[in-house]
């Protein structure tokens, strides 16, 4: 009678490859022994299986397998040099998308959000305008003085002659201050123009066909130049005199260190025509900026209310420009 062998377990090349493994380290539990056995690959492309991954190799890829030996899980190679600031990058921009959907729920928000801050820095521009408006009555009787001591023959006061020189450096501080957030106005715009690009992206919204009204509304360009080049800037300015000249009566006319102030008069207003060169140092860009303010002779308004208010801003950095 012939006798049945029972059927042999059947042992794989990977759990037979694991037990000799075990057995040649003497191992002596292996349920738990295995939950952490670790396979890993080092520089030179080696395999290896053990317990611990060393240290030097700690953000290489590794996968912790059963007792099967299958990988039950498995660690991918930490990210290093470029990769890393990559993944800082992208997930810095998923952070920055969320938080652009979670604070705006449409295109009008953005554009009345960008409009508020533009306003503000307005106010600010106009404030120091004011404050311009102010210094420049100071310096328009500082010179008539020196002029009246002048006429009479009299010696001009040292002490006349230094508020005189407060005055300008005054004038030309401030209007620094206003091309400064001129700067500040531009830096919101294309700031919000990015913004409102990303917003349509993220939301799928196609692009508009017409510019908004709102966008038509926004204010122009401010009437400046910059240049670097000694001589140029020198022949920028002349060119700068010679424009506001044509528009004012040359009648008491203030001529200073990089400040000129003109003047232009009719029944219904008086309008003050500022230039001013300012730099903030010596290796940085030399600004030169128009301001035209007015004052109504009725109503003390201080809208300009002459059309060709707006056509002289407009036309100032192409004349001053020109080739």
């Amino acid at each position: 009678m012939i006798q049945s062998t029972p059927p042999r377990p059947f042992v794989s090349p990977r759990r037979l490859a694991i037990l000799v493994l075990f057995s040649a380290l003497g191992l002596a539990s292996w349920a738990v022994l295995a939950q952490q056995l670790y396979r890993w690959v080092d520089d030179q492309g080696e395999v290896h299986y053990t317990d611990q991954v060393p240290p030097k190799y700690a953000g290489k890829a590794r996968a912790r397998l059963s007792e099967q030996g299958i990988a039950v899980e498995i660690q991918p190679a930490l990210p290093t040099g470029e990769a890393r600031e990559r993944a800082r990058e992208l997930e810095r921009q998923r952070i920055e998308d969320e938080r652009l959907l979670q604070r705006y729920r449409t295109v009008d928000e953005l554009e009345l959000a960008r409009d508020g801050r533009l306003a503000a820095v307005e106010a600010a521009i106009q404030a120091k305008r004011d404050d311009m408006r102010d210094e420049s009555r100071k310096l328009i009787a500082l010179y008539a003085e020196i002029q009246a001591l002048q006429t009479a023959d009299k010696p001009v006061p040292i002490d006349l002659m230094g508020k005189v020189d407060a005055s300008l450096t005054h004038i030309r501080t401030g209007y620094t201050e206003i091309i400064d957030n001129e700067d500040r106005k531009q830096e919101v715009k294309d700031e919000f123009e990015h913004t409102i690009e990303q917003f349509r992206r993220l939301r799928r919204l196609p692009d508009p066909v017409l510019p908004r009204k709102r966008d038509r509304n926004r204010p122009k360009d401010p009437p400046l130049v910059s240049c670097r080049e000694q001589a140029l800037c020198h022949v920028y300015w002349e060119r700068a005199v010679d424009y506001v000249r044509q528009y004012s009566d040359r009648d008491g006319e203030v001529l200073g260190p990089g400040l000129l102030m003109a003047f232009q008069d009719d029944e219904r207003e008086r309008r003050t025509l500022t230039i001013a060169w300012t730099q903030k140092a010596a290796d940085q860009p030399v600004r030169i900026y128009l301001d035209i303010q007015c004052k109504n002779r009725l109503t003390a308004s201080l809208i300009c209310i002459d059309p060709r208010v707006p056509k002289v801003r407009a036309g100032f950095k192409a004349a001053v420009m020109a080739e």
